[in-house]
């Protein structure tokens, strides 16, 4: 039985592909910050038993990431997918594309930006991923193929975008892609293929209300793109429809 490792699992597109995969026939490992208000997770675990193990672990967090590590005692994993993220939401809205009357309701005005804000989602976003990724590369070469998956989004192509506002979360996706692409290489030295993919605008906390996505939409297509995935991707900036987004 393959496994995998989500992080940012307990709700949203996280919740979503935990979802696909069990049901699928994968074991799943599924992180977030607080299983004790993980309903849906648990509701899950007492579907599917042994399949999905729950544990608490911020990507913020390299003692409880450490932990992780150890509680899984090498296991291998052959899929990580690095989908805990922030968004610019106490200030900004809940939605990365939010408006209101066609007008996006961030002011884009540098001055007044909250750059402490800014510095948390680069932090969650960025270097959480990394630590994540870096901590548990040890039981990815343990898979006979391992897969890092780093959840972008489309807003993090630079040459798609001519449009202020949303710093944040533009300039961490971005740094991403990035990290993707850097880490990559050094990832396919031990056979693990690592990919960029985006979900999509999907109605969740984060995509907002008016997204034009469901969760069951994206993650579908998320899941069947990384069943795809070979070698010759390494390093590709991948839609959920499976078409390769410009960087």
């Amino acid at each position: 039985m393959a496994t995998l490792l989500i992080t940012g699992g307990n709700r949203g597109i996280g919740l979503g592909l935990v979802k696909v995969y069990l049901e699928n026939g994968w074991n799943v490992l599924a992180t977030c910050r607080d299983p004790e208000t993980a309903s849906d997770l648990t509701a899950l675990k007492k579907q599917y038993g042994n399949s999905l193990s729950i544990f608490g672990m911020d990507v913020n967090n390299q003692k409880q990431i450490d932990a992780t590590v150890t509680s899984l005692d090498g296991t291998p994993i052959d899929l990580l997918i690095n989908n805990a993220g922030a968004v610019e939401m106490a200030k900004y809205g809940s939605g990365a594309y939010e408006k209101i009357n066609g007008v996006p309701i961030d002011d884009p005005d540098l001055r007044k930006y909250d750059y402490q804000e800014w510095e948390h989602v680069l932090r969650t976003n960025v270097l959480g991923p990394a630590r994540v990724t870096g901590s548990f590369v040890e039981n990815l070469k343990k898979s006979d193929h391992g897969i890092v998956v780093m959840m972008t989004s489309g807003l993090a192509s630079v040459s798609n975008t001519w449009q202020a506002g949303r710093y944040a979360y533009r300039t961490s996706k971005a740094a991403l892609n990035m990290l993707m692409r850097s880490a990559g290489e050094w990832l396919e030295s031990f056979g693990i293929t690592a990919v960029a993919i985006s979900p999509g605008w999907t109605r969740t906390d984060m995509g907002g209300p008016n997204a034009s996505n469901s969760i069951e939409q994206a993650t579908v297509g998320v899941y069947q793109v990384i069943t795809e995935i070979s070698p010759k991707d390494a390093g590709k900036f991948l839609n959920f429809d499976g078409t390769t987004l410009p960087w």
